[in-house]
C-alpha cells in the first residue's frame, strides 16, 4: 500500500494558554521520549468531503489544545537525565495524506509494519525541544474511508490521559462543550519534589529481566523476525477461562473475590506462550503488568489527572510450572503482583527513582533511549489491559469507528487486550511474537479454552 502525504500544519491553542516549565513526575520521567500511536478507521460517509473533516478537525483540536495545553509544548532535558515540560504553545502536527488502496482491502487489521505509513512520523533524529508532543495524520482511501492515527508522548501522558484527551477533543469536533476539565498538578504526584520517608519495597521491574539459559545477552533474540497476531476471544470463551481459574482455586483462595477477566485472560496468555517457545521446565520468565494508581493513591488521584500514572509490577515463575500448572496457579501469580501495588508500593518506587543520580537506570533496561520500547521478548512477555479504557466509539461527528487498533510493535513479547469493536464483551489479543512460535501460539491459544 502506498501512502502519499499531501499536506502538514502546525495547530496551535486556539487561545493564550499558561506559559511556563512543569516538573514531571518520576513515572513521566520512565518514559523519556517515545510516543504511542493508536489509529481509528471510519467508513464513508456521504454528507461529509475531506476538506471538511480536516477542517472540523484542525478547529477543535485547536480549542482542546486550550485546555490540554501541555499537549502543545516540548520536553527539553535537565542535566542531561531528567526531562522538564515547556508548556509554550509550539503546537503539534496535523497531517493530510492519501493512500492507493481501499478501506475493505484492510479487512484483517493485523499489526503489520505494512500500515506504517497509515501513522505520523515521529522523527527521533531532531532535537528533543523541537519535537511535538502529539502528531496526527488522517488518511483517505480510494473508497472515501479514512484513518486518523495519532503518535503520543509517553513522557507526557498514559493510555488512560491520552483517551481522555480524544474523547473531549470529540465533544468539540461535534459542536459540544468540554465534559471534564483535566487536572495538570503533577505534585500530586511530588514531581520535582525529594524523595520523603516511606516504606521500601523491593521494585523487580529495574531489575533486568531473565534471559534464555545458556545466553548472557538478548542480542539474537531482538534479532528474529516477528509476527503480529489479533486474537479474537468471544464471551463465551472468556467466561469459560474465568469458570476453570476460579473453579479450581482453593478453599483459602475462594474467599476473595474471583478472578477478572484481566486476570485469567493475561494468565492464559502467559502459558500459551511459554509452551509455544518451547522452554525447558527451569526457564525462568517473567511477565511485566502494568497497573493504574489513580484509585489506588491515597488520597486518590482525580480521574481526569492527565499525566502518567500507572506502575509496572512483576509476576515470576519457571516457564515449565507455568505452562504445566492449572490456569488458577497462573491466574494467583497474576493478581498476587497486581495486589503488591498499594499507595504505599508507587510512594516507594517513586523514591526509588529519585535516588538515581541517571534515570537511565530503567530506560536503559528497557530501551527507552533508542526508542524501541520495553522488550519483553522471549522468554519473558508483557501484557497491557486496554479492557476498561474508552477506547471505543471515538465520534468526531460522522459517527463512530468501524475498527480501533493499537499501533504497530514489532518486538518479542509486546501484548495488549482490548475490547471488541462489537463491544458485546468480546476481547481482542494483540500479540508480537517470534515468527516461529506464532502459529503454535494460537494453536494452544484457541485448543487450551476447551481442555
Amino acid at each position: 500500500m502506498k501512502v502519499i502525504l499531501k499536506n502538514h500544519w502546525v495547530v496551535k491553542p486556539a487561545e493564550a494558554t499558561w506559559n511556563g516549565t512543569v516538573s514531571l513526575s518520576e513515572f513521566d520521567q520512565t518514559f523519556a521520549v517515545t510516543h504511542v500511536p493508536t489509529i481509528y478507521y471510519y467508513k464513508y460517509f456521504q454528507d461529509f468531503v475531506t476538506d471538511e473533516i480536516i477542517e472540523t478537525l484542525k478547529t477543535s483540536l485547536s480549542k482542546a489544545l486550550v485546555y490540554f495545553y501541555p499537549l502543545a509544548g516540548r520536553l527539553r532535558w535537565i542535566n542531561g537525565s531528567r526531562l522538564e515540560l515547556d508548556c509554550d504553545a509550539s503546537g503539534v502536527v496535523f497531517t493530510e495524506a492519501e493512500a492507493d488502496a481501499k478501506l475493505d482491502n484492510l479487512t484483517d487489521f493485523l499489526l503489520s509494519p505494512d500500515y506504517n505509513s497509515l501513522f505520523p512520523r515521529v522523527d527521533y533524529t531532531v532535537p528533543i525541544d523541537e519535537l511535538p508532543l502529539l502528531l496526527v495524520q488522517l488518511t483517505k482511501f480510494q473508497c472515501g474511508g479514512i484513518a486518523l492515527s495519532f503518535a503520543i508522548s509517553h513522557a507526557v501522558v498514559d493510555g488512560q490521559s491520552a483517551l481522555y484527551f480524544f474523547s473531549e477533543w470529540a465533544r468539540l469536533a461535534r459542536g459540544e462543550p468540554l465534559m471534564f476539565a483535566p487536572c495538570h498538578d503533577r505534585k500530586l504526584l511530588r514531581a520535582g519534589e525529594p524523595a520523603v520517608a516511606s516504606p521500601t519495597f523491593e521494585h523487580l521491574q529495574f531489575n533486568t529481566p531473565p534471559l534464555l539459559n545458556g545466553k548472557s545477552s538478548t542480542e539474537n533474540e531482538k534479532k528474529k523476525e516477528t509476527k503480529g497476531a489479533m486474537l479474537k476471544l468471544t464471551k463465551l470463551q472468556v467466561e469459560m477461562l474465568r469458570e476453570k481459574a476460579n473453579q479450581g482455586r482453593s478453599i483459602e483462595d475462594s474467599k476473595e473475590r474471583s478472578y477478572t477477566r484481566y486476570e485469567v485472560v493475561t494468565a492464559h496468555i502467559w502459558r500459551c506462550a511459554c509452551k509455544a517457545r518451547g522452554h525447558k521446565f527451569e526457564q525462568p520468565t517473567n511477565l511485566c503488568i502494568c497497573v493504574n494508581i489513580r484509585k489506588k493513591m491515597d488520597p486518590p488521584l482525580p480521574n481526569t489527572y492527565f499525566g502518567n500514572a500507572i506502575v509496572d509490577v512483576i509476576a515470576t515463575g519457571a516457564s515449565g510450572d507455568i505452562a504445566s500448572s492449572p490456569l488458577e496457579c497462573t491466574a494467583k501469580r497474576v493478581r498476587e503482583a497486581i495486589n503488591m501495588v498499594t499507595s504505599d508500593y508507587a510512594n516507594s518506587t517513586i523514591n526509588f527513582l529519585k535516588k538515581q543520580e541517571d534515570l537511565s537506570i530503567y530506560q536503559d533496561i528497557h530501551a527507552f533511549r533508542n526508542k524501541e520500547g520495553p522488550f519483553y521478548g522471549n522468554p519473558n512477555l508483557g501484557v497491557i489491559s486496554w479492557i476498561s479504557l474508552p477506547v471505543l466509539g471515538l465520534d468526531f461527528g460522522w459517527g463512530k469507528e468501524i475498527h480501533m487498533s493499537p499501533g504497530i510493535h514489532e518486538y518479542d513479547g509486546d501484548c495488549v487486550i482490548l475490547p471488541e469493536n462489537e463491544g458485546d464483551g468480546s476481547l481482542t489479543v494483540a500479540i508480537v511474537l517470534q515468527l516461529a512460535h506464532v502459529d503454535a501460539f494460537e494453536k494452544f491459544f484457541y485448543e487450551d479454552i476447551e481442555c
